[in-house]
């Protein structure tokens, strides 16, 4: 281990260059912890490993507190609080453009009784900023030349049973790592304790897996390891629970599949020439309609005479349950509403044949607004998660469909048609306002998107042949 390189590459951080100064120059015992360390050190290991940290965890005795003072003026900002007191869970917090500085107080009496309470060897190494000094539990440096994920201490699951998810997170997001075998037993006897973790800290890690380069692998020892059953028991019934021919796995394995090929259905829509621009949200909403859409299958299979396998009007049924799930986890309700929304209409695209028209998928697009992308994202990675007799069979159906909606999408109008009409000219033939009104708007609109309509005076035209009416029908 070459630490004197590590140490270089620290000091040439501008940032932690002037917090160095500062330290020596007030006698401050600042230490730089966390993610940006241990990245550096995997650096020395394969000089082709990707840093890009620009997120910064010190920590500091409580007794130096006065010295949060002039980090904040050195760093132009001041810090705010996150997490509660009460329970001794304070970060002090910094964010700044794209970056972001936390510092906490030491766990602990000393810095070496600090880092032998964190959660695992490869995040318990610090470097004094004072002193040019380095500071590891034992272990540590063997774990990060070896890639291995082990828990500091027997005591570290049950310190903070999030750590199980923290632990598969890593998984996902450093490159060629493995959980030590103790570790896998540890968090396997000890699933039980996620559920009374708060759910939004729950949905932070399982965020960070699905927005990570490897989302499967998550998915993957999620499962193997229980917790992903422990944590969302609804998933259970779909364990060995069969379908039809347009499938080849199980429910819960078709699931687990289809979130791993998400990644597969961007590249796919990219290399045919459609651009979809993706957001955070966006990412996580598709991922989790993927892992909550045939929830429903459980509470509606059935067998035709012909022992053929259905799930009729599954979506409904999914909703229900995805909606109590995201509650318990705190989803935000922008969120849970685009998860739902696709959730509810995951098979329209699939059900579409070679012959639907032009207007009718217009009509499509209309009804599922913004989330038409996704909605198209979410089907193919259906589609190919499914490769039973059926589902090959209609696979380019269901590709063409998906690009000529695409297509079709960037029509604006027929997203947010502008209203060429009011209620207003409604009543004016002799309606009363009411829900009728509203269902003659909705025929114009219908008739605006199809293409059939294009200007206010078609739609007056329109709105008068077809819905001219006496004065005494009003």
């Amino acid at each position: 281990m070459n630490l004197e390189q590590v140490k270089k590459e620290i000091l040439q951080n501008p940032i932690l260059s002037r917090l160095s100064n500062l330290a020596k120059e007030k006698n401050a015992p600042l230490f730089l912890v966390g993610g940006y360390i241990r990245d550096l050190f995997l650096k020395t290991y394969c000089p082709a490993y990707r840093h890009t940290g620009k997120d910064y965890d010190f920590t500091l005795p409580k007794e130096a507190a006065p010295f949060m003072s002039e980090m904040e003026e050195t760093l132009g900002f001041r810090f705010f609080k996150v997490g509660k007191e009460a329970m001794e869970t304070v970060t002090h917090r910094i964010v700044k453009k794209d970056m972001s500085f936390d510092l906490t107080f030491f766990q602990g009496p000393s810095i070496d009784d600090d880092l032998k309470r964190r959660d695992f060897t490869i995040n318990a190494v610090a470097f004094s900023l004072r002193d040019g000094t380095f500071h590891w539990v034992e272990g540590a440096l063997e774990d990060l030349e070896n890639r291995v994920i082990r828990a500091v201490s027997w005591r570290s699951i049950d310190q903070d049973p999030l750590r199980m998810f923290r632990a598969i997170r890593y998984l996902c997001t450093l490159d060629r790592f493995l959980l030590d075998e103790e570790l896998k037993k540890d968090i396997s006897t000890k699933k039980i304790q996620i559920v009374r973790l708060p759910g939004e800290r729950i949905k932070m890690e399982l965020d960070q897996i699905f927005l990570s380069p490897q989302p499967d692998v998550g998915m993957k020892y999620l499962f193997e390891l229980s917790l992903l059953l422990t944590l969302l028991p609804d998933l259970k019934g779909l364990q060995n629970l069969g379908q039809s021919e347009h499938h080849h796995l199980d429910v819960l394995s078709h699931t687990l599949l289809m979130i791993g090929k998400i990644p597969w259905t961007i590249g796919w829509v990219a290399l045919r020439g459609r651009r979809i621009v993706l957001m955070q949200e966006d990412l996580l909403s598709l991922s989790y309609a993927a892992l909550l859409h045939d929830l429903g299958k459980q509470d509606t299979y059935s067998k035709d005479e012909k022992r053929r396998v259905h799930f009729y009007h599954h979506e409904s049924f999914s909703c229900r349950r995805a909606d109590a799930i995201m509650e318990r986890l705190r989803f935000s309700n922008p969120m849970r509403h685009k998860i739902l929304h696709l959730i509810k209409n995951h098979m329209r695209i699939l059900n579409l044949s070679r012959e639907t028209k032009g207007n009718a998928l217009k009509r499509l697009i209309n009804q599922i607004g913004d989330e038409t992308p996704l909605l198209v994202l979410h089907t193919l990675a259906d589609k190919e998660a499914s490769r039973g007799i059926l589902s090959i069979q209609i696979d380019e159906v269901v590709e063409e469909n998906s690009l000529r909606i695409l297509d079709l999408f960037e029509e604006k109008e027929i997203v947010h048609p502008s209203s060429l009409i009011t209620g207003h000219d409604v009543i004016s033939l002799g309606y009363t306002p009411g829900p009728k009104v509203g269902q003659i708007l909705d025929f114009i609109r219908q008739k605006q998107i199809e293409g059939e309509i294009r200007t206010r005076e078609e739609a007056l035209n329109v709105l008068k042949e077809t819905f001219q009416q006496n004065e005494d029908n009003g």
